[in-house]
């Protein structure tokens, strides 16, 4: 429903390009106020505040640093007075030779659990939604253990979290597959549908929960159907 987020202010983290991009494009479609949060990537942020027609915000900030995470949402909140929805989009992926673990469980786990905590605690709550991973659910990312590992930690969050802040607060998360193709060629695999999901099928899940007041505790997976595929306890789909 277009209009359904008028007067609702969101925070996308992660919002200035790729994915995040697209879910703030949609969200200011839908009359969202949209915090623009990102790290690296200025140019682009800044690109599409400029191309987003109604209120806009960029903020700067490392989520891995618990005092930077208390600026971007303490920025936001004194934008407009509150946060309703936060978007927890932001996320390293780097393969096991590559990953420091500690980075990858504080931006991964540790902030986005953090900025949930902050819009359960203010007054009224609102609406968090974790961007996942359809590897959370399956045991094929061999050589990406650690950032799969983060991704399975942040979804089995997500009921628990969402019975504790009940009434105020709701706690969803979306699951997309091989999106970002081809940087993640070896992850792709087979993809049911035979169409893979672009970020504009992500941003669509994301304003879906974001609207829809009578949906908590759930994870939807935006992957083509990969979730549903049989594994090996090596991680081979089976024929």
């Amino acid at each position: 429903m277009m209009g359904s987020l008028q007067g609702k202010v969101v925070l996308v983290t992660g919002g200035g390009r790729r994915v995040g991009a697209a879910i703030c494009r949609e969200l200011a479609a839908r009359s969202a106020a949209v915090v623009v949060h990102y790290r690296h990537s200025e140019a682009e942020a800044l690109a599409l505040c400029r191309e987003l027609k109604n209120g806009v915000l960029a903020v700067r900030g490392d989520l891995s640093q618990p005092a930077q995470r208390e600026w971007v949402f303490r920025e936001a909140m004194e934008w407009l007075g509150r946060v309703d929805v936060l978007v927890n989009n932001a996320a390293l992926f780097a393969r096991d030779d590559e990953a420091d673990p500690a980075q990858l469980a504080a931006v991964n786990v540790a902030a986005p659990l953090d900025l949930a905590a902050r819009i359960a605690a203010q007054p009224g709550g609102g609406c968090v939604i974790h961007l996942l991973d359809s590897w959370a659910a399956r045991p094929e990312a061999a050589a990406f253990g650690e950032y799969a590992a983060t991704k399975r930690e942040l979804a089995g969050s997500i009921a628990r979290l969402a019975q504790q802040w009940v009434p105020h607060t709701r706690v969803n998360g979306v699951a997309p597959g091989p999106v970002l193709v081809p940087e993640r060629t070896e992850a792709a695999g087979t993809v049911p549908l035979q169409q893979r999901p672009t970020p504009e099928h992500v941003a669509h899940a994301v304003a879906f929960l974001a609207e829809n007041t009578a949906v908590t505790g759930q994870i939807v997976y935006v992957d083509g159907g990969q979730h549903l595929l049989p594994v090996t306890h090596a991680g081979r789909q089976r024929p």
